[in-house]
């Protein structure tokens, strides 16, 4: 029981630690976007969003996704050399990797005309040896810097954009060198507070076997991460060709509203992926990640139904009124995020037991549903029919990997998650019936009793024990 009772409190203090690293960085790049549309001009705003698309694409391929190889081997290392070991082999792969960009880039700027290629690059290398690095203090149990990273990052990133994109007028170059500059005096001032790379990095400790071994774990997930941009990408791409310029704004505007759940995910994510490696070989396995499992179940699902009524109050207020149309997308979307959100459970075991090769066909699958989908539905559905296929493609996914899994362990979902997940069919209903702003109140006020008394009883526990403390 003491041990159950601590697994849980380090999980809950890591969802903590992980939340104001996250939430930090993400609220001072979001207050950036308005700063950026105003001194930046629209076509190079726009060159720029796609050249962060690019680079995000490409980030996983430069880093061959080691990043998420680099945690779970220092998670499971028994000692100090072992430790070297897995550092010293891990940038080998991300220096490889920035010479082969370097020649392609310069190959790139000799024979075609493309503007900022230089500075996509450079951005491309540091951000590749940035995720590697601060991974690397996570496996290292330094999940305190992870975080520190992530809110100095923001904030060097706020101060070098009011200099170069303010004060002194740099335009897109400007956004490029503070994105860079950021991220490269980040990791100069913890790695001089943590000493990581000093202490762990070594070219004697280099081990062909286990650069080999990084590369076989890490080159499915980086399949996976390469085939989800895909999905994400060409549902714009369909809406574009056969709809429109307006159909693919209204969309491009709604999803920033679903950004808030990927981002609660996202989160939650990280913390239960060090857990779950940690928490692998435990006799108690089962029942402890059926424990996490329903409990993100509630958490996900609370949150979504809470937050589609607000979002559907303030929408009026907070949008222009060209835009106001695109909050009938907004339920099935955050309900395609929740189970895309869901799978991503199940994906770690895959991580887990080092089969991240067995990962690849739910994904295969699921970027052929997608695409099929996409081409059935867009005509005579519109936006409508490239939300339905995402949901299919992402259940589809989730439905695979839950069953797949299944020889790694085994979830049983409570009857409360069943019963909350059937309130997020209720609630899509009632987003779309109740139009009165009395109604929706009454409705909030109901549904929150309705979630507090499903609430798990670890979820309970906490929130006693807090309520108590004050």
């Amino acid at each position: 029981m003491e041990q159950t009772k601590s697994r849980a409190k380090k999980f809950i203090n890591d969802i903590i630690v992980y939340g104001i690293g996250t939430l930090g960085s993400k609220i001072i790049t979001f207050l950036l976007v308005p700063l950026y549309t105003f001194f930046v001009p629209v076509a190079d705003y726009g060159y720029y969003d796609l050249c962060l698309t690019v680079i995000l694409l490409m980030l996983g391929i430069v880093c061959l996704q080691s990043h998420d190889g680099v945690l779970k081997y220092l998670i499971e290392a028994k000692d100090e050399q072992r430790k070297r070991q897995i550092i010293s082999s891990t940038y080998p792969i991300l220096f490889n990797n920035s010479i082969v960009v370097f020649f392609f880039t310069l190959l790139i700027s000799l024979f075609t005309p493309l503007h900022y290629v230089w500075h996509t690059a450079v951005l491309l290398i540091v951000w590749a040896f940035y995720e590697v690095e601060i991974n690397a203090y996570r496996g290292l149990g330094l999940n305190r810097s992870f975080a520190a990273a992530g809110v100095i990052t923001a904030l060097l990133l706020l101060v070098f954009s009011l200099i170069f994109v303010v004060w002194l007028r740099m335009g897109i170059k400007g956004i490029f060198a503070s994105n860079i500059l950021a991220r490269i005096v980040s990791l100069f001032f913890i790695e001089f507070k943590t000493k990581v790379l000093k202490n762990y990095f070594s070219r004697r400790a280099w081990n062909r076997g286990l650069n080999h071994e990084l590369v076989r774990y890490s080159f499915p997930l980086m399949i996976n991460s390469s085939c989800w941009w895909v999905i994400d990408s060409s549902n714009k791409f369909f809406i574009e060709h056969y709809l429109g310029l307006v159909d693919n704004g209204l969309y491009a505007v709604v999803l920033k509203f679903v950004v808030i759940l990927h981002v609660a995910a996202t989160i939650f994510y990280k913390a239960w992926q060090e857990n779950a490696l940690q928490q692998y070989a435990s006799p108690d396995r089962d029942s402890f990640f059926s424990a996490i499992f329903n409990s993100f179940c509630y958490g996900l699902a609370a949150l979504l139904i809470i937050y589609c009524v607000i979002v559907k109050l303030c929408y009026p207020y907070i949008v222009g009124s060209e835009y106001q149309l695109s909050i009938i997308y907004l339920c099935p979307l955050v309900v395609s995020a929740m189970i895309y959100s869901i799978s991503t459970f199940f994906d770690l075991g895959y991580q887990c037991s080092g089969q991240t090769d067995r990962s690849m066909p739910s994904i295969l699958i699921a970027v052929a549903v997608n695409v099929a989908g996409n081409f059935a539905l867009i005509q005579p559905y519109g936006i409508f029919g490239i939300i339905a296929s995402h949901i299919m493609s992402c259940s589809v996914m989730l439905v695979y990997r839950a069953l797949d899994t299944r020889k790694y362990f085994k979830i049983q979902v409570s009857r409360s998650t069943c019963i909350i997940l059937f309130l997020v069919l209720v609630n899509g209903a009632v987003f779309y019936l109740v139009e009165s702003l009395i109604g929706n109140i009454i409705y909030i006020a109901v549904i929150t009793c309705i979630i507090i008394a499903l609430a798990p009883a670890k979820v309970k526990e906490v929130l006693k024990a807090k309520l108590m403390r004050h």
